[in-house]
């Protein structure tokens, strides 16, 4: 009977989900376009979003460009190209704040198109997470989670010090249900379907559980995205089941109640297009990354040089660069916390953002957040 009673609760709240996901995050977004503050303290603590607009905040304090050209170029693409309509919280310190209110005054954007949260500190690529995490309460970084996390903004993206985001996240934002690790997740191109990579980034180490965990959002991530069936691949060196560390042995006998799960991959094979989620710990994720980046700016760059050598180069060269150019791609999600969060490079240009923009007014758009707490309570 206790059971009979469990399961019927357990079916009724994914009933309950699945309606939640039905329901488009655009029209129903618990965040609406706010006026313009000075400072932190000046933001209302009530302010609810009640428009359909997305609201989106971006962080590029402690990224690696910081200069007013770079903001002022970055608030240029973002205006010119995106085409849906998005209200935009931007994070500046008091010398910068003058060069955004006076391009928001040269490009008649109203209050609630632009408004400008003033910081004293910043969170820099070269301090300790922890540390800046606990000293710099007022930095743009975690005025933007706490926004978050109060329904203030949609989603937030940064350029900032990895590690300093991933701890204010998970500090301030909870978990979803049945994970016990955040990590970032990015799509890059195969010669069939996109392949969904986890961990990029966020866990230098991770226990077997921890990756079976990234495997369940990798699936998630790919069944939101409209692929039925996941596939999911273990990176390691080699494909046989002994292969690789202790903990990737361990983490490839609990990956075989996947009903979909293809066994180790080496990193040549990964670009086939024969697996839709790639699973590694955010060491070996990050340097497969930049890797993959690197190789493909090398690539583009030498065609570039050589294209009137080569006969009918230049289509070809367009599609490539759509495709490999790491700043076409919106930059890592933060999968694992209740809020969206996306994590561009340091270095990202302002079409690196602007992608990066145009990625979470995607996902709000989609319903990304409902979908994946869906797709994680059936699996």
């Amino acid at each position: 009977m206790h059971e009979r009673t469990a399961n019927v609760r357990t079916t009724q709240k994914k009933i309950n989900m699945l309606q939640n996901a039905q329901t488009v995050e655009k029209c129903t977004s618990p965040t609406a376009c706010a006026h313009s503050v000075g400072t932190m303290e000046d933001v209302p603590s009530s302010r609810k979003l009640k428009s359909k607009i997305p609201h989106l905040g971006i962080d590029l304090l402690g990224g690696d460009s910081m200069s007013p050209n770079h903001l002022l170029e970055t608030l240029r693409a973002l205006y010119s190209e995106i085409k849906d309509p998005f209200c935009l919280t931007l994070f500046a310190t008091p010398e910068v704040a003058t060069h955004i209110e006076a391009f928001k005054k040269a490009h008649n954007l109203k209050e609630k198109e632009l408004e400008v949260v003033q910081v004293e500190e910043v969170i820099y690529m070269d301090d300790d997470p922890l540390y800046a995490i606990r000293k710099k309460k007022a930095s743009s970084m975690q005025v933007g989670i706490k926004l978050l996390k109060n329904k203030q903004i949609d989603a937030l993206i940064s350029t900032g010090n990895t590690g300093a985001l991933i701890g204010s996240a998970k500090m301030e934002l909870p978990m979803l249900q049945g994970i016990s690790r955040a990590a970032l997740i990015t799509l890059l191109p195969t010669k069939k379907e996109p392949v969904a990579v986890i961990d990029v980034g966020a866990n230098i180490q991770c226990t077997p559980e921890q990756l079976v965990h990234f495997a369940q959002m990798g699936v998630a991530y790919q069944k939101a995205r409209g692929i039925k069936k996941p596939i999911v691949g273990l990176l390691n060196i080699g494909t046989e089941e002994k292969k690789g560390r202790a903990e990737l042995r361990e983490t490839y006998k609990l990956m075989q109640n996947f009903d979909d799960f293809s066994g180790n991959i080496e990193g040549k094979e990964v670009f086939e297009g024969n697996i839709h989620v790639l699973v590694t710990d955010g060491f070996t994720g990050n340097i497969f990354l930049k890797t993959t980046e690197g190789f493909s700016s090398f690539i583009l760059e030498t065609m570039k040089k050589n294209q009137n050598l080569l006969p009918f180069s230049k289509p070809l060269l367009k599609r490539l660069e759509k495709e490999l150019y790491s700043a076409e791609h919106p930059g890592a999600i933060l999968c694992g916390v209740d809020g969206i969060i996306i994590k561009c490079h340091g270095d990202a240009n302002p079409q690196a953002i602007k992608c990066g923009v145009q990625g979470a007014i995607n996902l709000l758009e989609g319903n990304f957040l409902n979908k994946i707490k869906f797709e994680l309570m059936t699996l």
